[in-house]
């Protein structure tokens, strides 16, 4: 759902003098660029914003949905994944901690939040570690190479093997 009172200024920063003390929830739809990603990875980065705005202090819990362009580790082709992150932070006017990492100071003069860090911090942490394409998830993966044992029998060794005793030279 679209909140039409939200004015979104460049970069992902929400104005927040039209709104009172209450929750308010809206629909971003930034641009790659916008959150500094790269374009050629990200696209249909969309935003479901909720604030919950009192008394100077504004929580802002959100989830994040865009599709990645990754590069398969068992193929190296490139496909496209869905990715989704939620996260939440709080912008106040209270002193901060200085190991508080999702609390931000509330703008003293205008009341524009930034959510740009936290929204690209949480697209980025949305990534698979591991990226296998759909198609190659099928596949087996060979976990021997080279040739096997059998095919690899050295014929040089059998001249040393001859000049051991018997019950000696059967353990190969």
């Amino acid at each position: 759902m679209r909140d039409s009172t939200c004015s979104l200024i460049p970069m992902l920063r929400v104005d927040l003098a039209p709104f009172d003390d209450g929750l308010h929830e809206m629909e971003l739809d930034p641009t790659a660029a916008d959150l500094d990603l790269d374009p050629e990875v990200f696209k249909d980065i969309v935003v479901a914003l909720r604030l919950d705005m009192h008394d100077r202090r504004v929580r802002a819990a959100y989830v994040t949905r865009a599709v990645a362009t990754l590069e398969c580790d068992r193929t190296l082709n490139m496909y496209p994944q869905p990715v989704e992150g939620t996260h939440e932070v709080l912008f106040t006017t209270s002193p901060i901690a200085e190991d508080a990492d999702d609390v931000y100071p509330f703008p003293e003069q205008d009341q524009v939040i930034d959510l740009t860090q936290p929204v690209r911090d949480t697209i980025l942490l949305s990534l698979p570690l591991r990226r296998v394409s759909p198609e190659a998830e099928a596949q087996e993966i060979q976990t021997r190479f080279g040739e096997s044992e059998e095919d690899a029998t050295d014929t040089r060794w059998e001249a040393l093997r001859r000049l051991l005793p018997p019950d000696e030279g059967d353990d190969s």
